[in-house]
């Protein structure tokens, strides 16, 4: 068994020690090999560092990172015997989804998405495409309204190109680029509805998704990284890992 991770951020280094960790410490799977895969800016970080980005920019070395992410599937994928999953986190939902809507659902055996949308808020991914940060603040009944991050740290070269790499994937509309594939069976699919950084799914991309056959599972208020914690806690039960 191969689980591909296809990580969160979008970040400039690749963070397989803290993965490696996380899978075999705290959830004891040793039977799978876990294959983490560069993205454009965890490989050539300097051209994130030294000038921004432009977000047509952006929409390219996301097509890159999509990219290496067919190329390292389709490595195992021709291994006789391998069965081979891929696990999209944050950021990395953005990339499999892309990958799902380019090349079918078919290029893996089954897919765990934690933690983003399927149809991004265009005042977020706007935001996002002239690197500046959204929120998402709740009122009690769960609704939401989408705040601009104010935080100085925020605002340097390398942190407005991260958000301009995630603009280049999240102004997609999900519901219509996988609108032609014939069944996300193969999908699973957590979220928080307190998810302050993505926002919660909203009724039509749930229904999207259970028209089309995924497995959508609500990790009740939960924010960002809690509906990832409790998404890979379902690794076993979802891929059939020892």
């Amino acid at each position: 068994i191969i689980v591909v991770h296809a990580q969160g951020g979008p970040g400039l280094e690749l963070d397989d020690a803290e993965t490696s960790n996380q899978i075999v410490a705290e959830l004891g799977i040793q039977s799978a090999m876990y294959v983490m895969v560069h993205q454009v800016q965890t490989k050539n970080p300097m051209l994130f560092t030294e000038s921004d980005i432009t977000f047509e920019q952006a929409k390219e070395y996301n097509l890159q990172s999509v990219s290496n992410l067919k190329r390292v599937v389709d490595f195992f994928n021709n291994q006789e015997g391998k069965t081979v999953y891929i696990l999209g986190v944050s950021y990395g939902c953005l990339i499999v989804q892309e990958l799902i809507a380019t090349y079918g659902a078919d290029v893996a055996d089954g897919y765990l998405i934690l933690g983003n949308r399927l149809d991004v808020d265009d005042v977020a991914w706007q935001a996002l495409s002239e690197g500046k940060f959204p929120y998402h603040v709740y009122d009690n009944d769960g609704n939401y309204t989408v705040e601009l991050e104010n935080d100085l740290e925020y605002d340097t070269i390398e942190e407005r190109n991260m958000g301009r790499l995630l603009a280049g994937l999240a102004f997609n509309r999900y519901t219509d680029k996988l609108n032609n594939a014939s069944s996300l069976s193969k999908v699973t699919y957590v979220y928080g509805d307190r998810d302050e950084v993505a926002g919660a799914l909203s009724a039509q991309e749930i229904q999207f998704l259970n028209d089309k056959g995924a497995n959508v599972i609500l990790s009740e208020g939960s924010g960002h990284d809690d509906a990832i914690g409790d998404g890979a806690g379902l690794l076993k039960e979802i891929f059939g890992i020892e």
